[in-house]
């Protein structure tokens, strides 16, 4: 088995299995990173690897520019 298939069997499809409950018990940024958000400059641009449902991304996404990406 390649590491392209490993990777879809153990993280794409245990991503996709658990997605919906990991999304309704992950529904707001830790302190840190809300902390973090907030002290961003006007129109800062950024990157959330890893963004899962996007609740860091939304604490201020009238004022700056962030991108996200997940599997």
């Amino acid at each position: 088995m390649d590491s392209d298939q490993l990777e879809r069997i153990h993280v794409a499809e245990v991503y996709g299995q658990i997605a919906e409950h990991f999304s309704s018990t992950r529904y707001k940024a830790w302190p840190v990173v809300e902390r973090y958000m907030h002290e961003l400059p006007l129109g800062s641009v950024g990157a959330d690897i890893g963004c899962g449902n996007g609740k860091n991304m939304i604490l201020r996404s009238k004022d700056i520019f962030t991108i996200g990406l997940d599997l």
